[in-house]
């Protein structure tokens, strides 16, 4: 849908998210994100990947002013065929990985190894909703993915059998 600029009388095409469709891809790790943004927040400096233009607003008004020592990747993609609206957050938790869900319309996956956040959001959430509870939910995440890890993992080896042969 083109925009007027009624003061010069021309026309600027802002880019809509195009459905992806691949059936080798039902998971849409390999959507194309062709609008790239450094974005330098308190917690960290982020590097996003998308592909609608309409986050790059949300976070131009986080953004901090010197950059941050940690650093994340976020890819975020508009699913343009998923409808609807967002329901309660439920959260899944394993090892260095948190997937936050919140129905088909948000689903966030953060890896903290990998120091990359990866998310899909619905075609019907709206920039308010993104920012009033998605936009946290990112924050979050972003914080887990750059900080270190307070306890080290137990090592196969480190764990002592406590009590007696009935115990094992």
């Amino acid at each position: 849908m083109p925009f007027v600029n009624s003061a010069r009388g021309t026309e600027v095409f802002t880019p809509e998210p195009a459905s992806y469709r691949d059936p080798l891809d039902l998971l849409r790790r390999f959507a194309p994100t062709p609008l790239k943004a450094h974005v330098y927040l308190e917690i960290a400096n982020v590097l996003l990947e998308t592909n609608d233009l309409s986050f790059l607003s949300s976070l131009s008004q986080m953004a901090a002013r010197v950059p941050a020592l940690q650093s994340c990747r976020w890819k975020m993609v508009r699913d343009m065929d998923v409808p609807g609206a967002t329901s309660e957050a439920s959260i899944v938790m394993a090892g260095s990985l948190i997937v936050y869900c919140m129905g088909p319309a948000c689903l966030i996956g953060a890896d903290r190894e990998r120091g990359e956040i990866l998310a899909f959001i619905g075609r019907d959430v709206d920039a308010r909703h993104f920012q009033e509870s998605i936009l946290p939910s990112l924050m979050r995440l972003t914080e887990f993915v750059t900080r270190k890890q307070d306890a080290p993992i137990l090592a196969q080896n480190s764990i002592t059998r406590v009590g007696g042969a009935c115990n094992a």
